[in-house]
């Protein structure tokens, strides 16, 4: 029954998703806001829902994740202010930045961190950095904060999908181990991690270089993809 009504959720939230791309495109502001929210508190809810069924062998890595959607709400709702207010613009990416640290916090918990991660962390944050410098982003004074932003953001991509792969009870480094994905559960959160940074990429570009339609149209699907992926990781029965 538990499978049913997710498939029932699903369905309903990825059709608003689709009215919300559609008002927001129309230029709709209070429509689309009120869709926005209304996506965001589902994906909150899911997770919400998928923490509570665990009854007590909840785990503080899962409440950590809960957390973080609820500061991914805020931020949501602070973001519909891109254009029309600078202050909260900022306030939006401060409750996202929350939002990479808790996500952080909650793998932490299940693996540690390894020097290897940030290494590879380098790596996504070396492809927007060249996108930044090739598409010549004039940030102003949201450089610093939005740099800041973009670590936690590679990191917490890079640290999901090694949570994925290697066994918790292997250091991150110890690559002559088999990797594959431990769970759905942790498979869900790598695939989630990685929609949200390039969700937050083309955020960047429709921004500080083009506006462009399909980009504002798919930062709205690859951000709500990735945040109902990491809702339904919170699920027990994908563990």
């Amino acid at each position: 029954m538990v499978a049913v009504e997710l498939i029932f959720v699903a369905a309903v939230y990825f059709v608003l998703l689709g009215f919300y791309v559609r008002e927001d495109l129309f230029g709709k502001f209070n429509r689309a806001t009120k869709l926005k929210m209304t996506l965001s508190s589902i994906f909150c809810l899911v997770g919400a829902w998928g923490v509570l069924s665990w009854g007590a062998s909840i785990s503080v890595g899962a409440v950590l994740i809960l957390c973080g959607l609820v500061c991914a709400l805020a931020g949501d709702y602070f973001l519909r202010f891109i254009e029309l207010d600078a202050r909260k613009f900022n306030r939006g990416i401060l409750f996202f930045a929350g939002t990479q640290a808790l996500f952080l916090a909650s793998m932490f918990v299940v693996q540690g961190i390894d020097p290897v991660e940030l290494i590879l962390t380098l790596v996504p944050l070396a492809v927007a950095l060249i996108l930044m410098k090739k598409q010549n982003w004039q940030l102003g004074k949201a450089q610093g904060p939005l740099t800041v932003y973009m670590i936690l953001l590679s990191l917490m991509m890079v640290k999901a999908v090694v949570t994925a792969l290697v066994p918790t009870d292997a250091a991150p480094d110890d690559w002559t181990l088999p990797v594959g994905p431990q769970s759905i559960s942790y498979a869900l959160m790598a695939a989630g991690a990685i929609f949200f940074w390039i969700s937050d990429l083309l955020l960047g570009i429709w921004k500080y270089h083009s506006r462009k339609n399909a980009i504002t149209a798919w930062n709205s699907i690859t951000y709500f993809t990735g945040t109902f992926l990491i809702a339904l990781s919170l699920q027990p029965m994908f563990a």
